[in-house]
């Protein structure tokens, strides 16, 4: 389950020690998976031996996994002196929830970061951050089933049970966020990691075109494989995966109040 490590403008405890917190995450899911499920065997009464037990452990995977991920909207948005707001809507956002899941414990995500840059502060898509690459992530929203179809250099389309609507191109944002997040890491002297477009629509299908390769495309059809690779790119924590997610953190633009608690 990746770390995430930035909400937007929300304060992080990552700000404060990135090295600590990141090396000490897995540590902590392990031993506080072992005290959840130590508790919830006992509240349900399983044993190992019981019939059934995958689907219980299945259960308690998944319980657990949304706990842990709650855990990490306070660790994202509190520190010991401060606190930040973050829009209740990040609740329902899915896809977030999903794909934090599915990437292993040494990648590093941000949603929607504002960096600071020379220009002032601009608006990211959100970024995966594995050990040798950084995944700018726009999601294509909708309904179960939908298509996203390229139609020119501004507009796309989703088709919704035969019905169409237009869409804004999603490479825009992500030509934008890829630029500047490669001149951002030039200009501090940080040359290791390739900087890549992602178009992620986790509950529908793109159209593709033949010889594409601004972007990856990631939807129904290739999301299990994209995942199982992500996991190959981050088997270990690497020096500069932690350099680039550390100057990405420390010039992310942070709103904040003090706590009174």
């Amino acid at each position: 389950m990746a770390q995430l490590i930035k909400i937007n403008q929300c304060i992080s405890r990552y700000q404060m020690n990135f090295r600590s917190y990141a090396n000490r995450y897995n540590w902590l899911k392990k031993r506080r998976f072992a005290e959840w499920k130590e508790d919830w065997e006992h509240v349900h009464g399983i044993q190992q031996s019981d019939d059934g037990a995958d689907i219980y452990k299945n259960q308690l995977k998944h319980e657990f996994e949304d706990w842990l991920f709650d855990k990490q909207l306070e660790w994202s948005t509190r520190t010991a002196f401060e606190w930040s707001s973050f829009p209740d809507t990040i609740y329902s956002e899915h896809w977030l929830r999903h794909l934090i899941k599915e990437i292993n414990d040494v990648s590093f995500f941000m949603y929607l970061p504002v960096l600071l840059t020379r220009s002032g502060p601009v608006q990211l898509d959100s970024l995966l951050i594995a050990n040798d690459v950084i995944c700018c992530v726009h999601p294509l929203l909708g309904n179960p089933g939908d298509v996203f179809q390229p139609v020119s250099q501004r507009n796309w389309n989703v088709i919704t049970n035969g019905a169409q609507r237009p869409l804004l191109n999603p490479l825009i944002s992500l030509r934008r966020t890829k630029a500047v997040v490669s001149a951002f890491l030039q200009s501090k002297g940080l040359r290791s990691m390739e900087v890549e477009a992602v178009v992620y629509a986790p509950d529908g299908y793109i159209e593709s075109k033949a010889g594409e390769f601004e972007a990856r495309f990631i939807d129904l059809r290739n999301e299990a494989e994209w995942f199982q690779k992500m996991d190959q790119h981050s088997l270990l924590m690497k020096r500069g995966q932690i350099e680039c997610a550390e100057a990405l953190l420390n010039n992310s633009e942070t709103v904040s109040e003090p706590r009174t608690i």
